[in-house]
């Protein structure tokens, strides 16, 4: 079925390796989706040089992955995961997105993870960046990524014989209606502080808040804020007192400046530590995308 399907193929040396016993397993594997008409104008996309040379790399990485597999594991891949997937391969070159993807065809090609193959993980992985990619792998063995938001409260007490409006059937007594309640703001002065900008090597750290953003969007991450983790408290402390050490200092020089400029207000500096959890959809998609077959048994 393989050598059918790359007699069509204008390439020569490359793919005679494909023939060689090591990739028996994608044979197996993608037989069924390599005669499919479906895939016509990929022998088409091969012609081009630099098409061929990245189809090559990322198939022979795929192969790699399941040749270990025994025989009587290897399961056809679904065409929903295999057809757009097999598309990507003559394009993708950004090594963190395109292990996701070839992650995704190794899991939907044995039987004991082909149920990992969710066909929205397809679309999910097209709206995802290299750095998202790269977030992805980084926290592939964690179960949270703690976050800082710093705040400034302004607390100002209203001065003493201001009279609050009195409902004339519910009077209070004399004492209280001489007093207001005190004003309360609480302004958040950042956010997002996770230190992913530190941890892993971004192209593009400026945007960590957007990429945050969109991984909750698409269901992989969500905010927790009701409750810490207490395995969590060693990166709330290297947040503090390492990575955002500077910022810190220069909001609390802030509030002092503040406090100086106008005595009859008091304000202070303050933190919220929250985390973000992998959802359901995330954690299933972590192990069919970014983990590999050895890790999908993981607790997640």
């Amino acid at each position: 079925m393989l050598d059918k399907f790359l007699d069509k193929i204008p390439t020569d040396k490359i793919y005679e390796e494909l023939l060689q016993p090591s990739f028996k397993n994608v044979g197996e594997a993608l037989g069924t989706l390599l005669s499919m008409g479906n895939l016509m104008l990929l022998p088409l996309k091969l012609q081009e040089q630099k098409a061929r040379i990245k189809f090559e790399a990322n198939l022979k990485r795929y192969a790699k992955k399941i040749e270990a597999s025994l025989a009587e594991e290897i399961c056809e891949v679904p065409p929903y995961v295999g057809l757009p997937i097999l598309d990507k391969l003559t394009y993708l070159d950004q090594h963190e997105l395109s292990e996701a993807f070839i992650n995704l065809l190794t899991k939907a090609s044995t039987k004991a993870t082909v149920n990992l193959a969710h066909p929205s993980f397809i679309s999910t992985l097209q709206n995802l960046c290299a750095d998202e990619a790269k977030v992805l792998f980084h926290y592939k063995h964690t179960e949270s990524i703690p976050r800082i938001d710093l705040y400034i409260k302004k607390h100002t007490s209203m001065a003493q014989g201001a009279i609050l409006p009195i409902n004339p059937d519910t009077a209070p007594l004399a004492a209280e209606q001489t007093y207001t309640p005190a004003e309360e703001v609480n302004t958040k002065v950042a956010w997002n502080l996770t230190g992913m900008e530190v941890f892993v090597k971004l192209d593009f750290p400026e945007n960590v808040d957007v990429y945050i953003e969109n991984m909750e969007k698409l269901g992989i991450i969500a905010l927790e804020t009701e409750v810490l983790l207490k395995k969590d408290l060693a990166t709330f402390k290297q947040l503090e007192q390492k990575i955002y050490k500077k910022n810190i200092t220069k909001s609390q020089q802030w509030v002092e400046e503040l406090n100086q400029k106008h005595p009859n207000t008091q304000y202070s500096l303050y933190s919220k530590k929250s985390y973000y959890y992998f959802t359901e959809y995330g954690k299933m998609f972590m192990k069919a995308c970014i983990k590999e077959l050895n890790e999908t048994e993981e607790k997640s």
